[in-house]
């Protein structure tokens, strides 16, 4: 069955925006087809026909139809290849250009309620407050959009520096302290005191901490906990993120960590969301050489695990 679902000539079609007949799958299938489809033919013909003449012919015919499938083929992926590099320039290009005028409003605002903020009425300070949420959501977005695009162009460059990963978690889950306040949520973690350096980008697995706890703590719909674990192993550090939040269907799992993912469940209960977060986690882990992976049930919960590797000269 699994076989099946992945075998999806429509769904596939859908995913690349291209006719069911330009996907690839479906191309591959018809050539294959054929080829079996000719085969025949041409035994059923060797049984009746002994003249070479016939039979070269025949695998002539063969050969000239295989060459233009595989040349429809080929196309079709060059015309998936163009249109994904030119989505990827745009979303480059694009994020750029906002990047300026979203930072100019931060300044502004920043200006506004430090130096003025005596002088704004309540509902001033209000509006002036919603205007930061928003421009600090957007700024969020635009720099997801970026990292998006520098992933799927190869160019996602991380620093090499050394890490403590406890002080990283530490400020993550301070970070997240009044959002798990405000939703009724216990966040615990166990952690030894101590673990050895790594050497990584501090930055950006802070970005990958902040993901899996923040994730874990919007998507509990009453009361709940978000309970974290560390801990060193086989030359890696763990970290483990489990919730009792709304988890994620089956039939969804497998796109978890694809580009603008969210499951239907996360979409009814929490509107906010771009589903670009995890993707982003998973690819800047598994480029400082560890992995992601996740277990969930929808109703109980979600459970989430990376690991990165120790390097040993760091400690010497």
């Amino acid at each position: 069955m699994g076989f099946i679902r992945k075998f999806n000539i429509k769904q596939e079609a859908e995913d690349l925006g291209v006719s069911v007949w330009q996907a690839p799958s479906f191309l591959f299938f018809l050539m294959g087809l054929f080829i079996i489809l000719v085969m025949v033919v041409i035994y059923f013909i060797s049984q009746f026909y002994d003249s070479p003449e016939v039979l070269v012919i025949s695998e002539s015919v063969v050969v000239v139809v295989i060459f233009s499938i595989g040349n429809s083929i080929i196309k079709s992926m060059e015309q998936i290849a163009r249109v994904n590099k030119m989505k990827s320039e745009f979303v480059t290009i694009a994020s750029h250009q906002l990047k300026t005028p979203l930072s100019q409003m931060n300044w502004e605002l920043e200006l506004l309620l430090s130096k003025n903020q005596s002088g704004l009425s309540e509902k001033q300070l209000e509006i002036a407050n919603t205007i930061r949420q928003s421009q600090e959501t957007m700024a969020r977005l635009v720099n997801d959009l970026l990292d998006v695009a520098r992933i799927d162009q190869g160019r996602l460059v991380l620093n090499k520096e050394k890490v403590d990963l406890l002080e990283i978690i530490d400020a993550v889950i301070n970070n997240n302290k009044i959002l798990a306040k405000s939703s009724n949520v216990e966040i615990s973690v166990i952690k030894p005191k101590k673990l050895p350096e790594i050497i990584g980008d501090k930055k950006r697995i802070a970005v990958v901490v902040d993901n899996l706890i923040s994730n874990a703590v919007k998507y509990i719909e009453e009361k709940g906990f978000v309970e974290i674990k560390v801990e060193e192993g086989d030359g890696k550090i763990n970290v483990y993120v489990k919730d009792n939040g709304v988890g994620i269907p089956d039939n969804q799992q497998n796109s978890v960590f694809q580009k603008f993912f969210r499951s239907n469940n996360a979409v009814r209960y929490q509107t906010e969301g771009t589903g670009l977060g995890l993707y982003i986690s998973k690819n800047i882990v598994e480029q400082l050489g560890g992995k992601m992976w996740f277990k969930s049930i929808e109703g109980i919960g979600s459970s989430f695990w990376f690991y990165l590797p120790i390097n040993n000269d760091v400690n010497r």
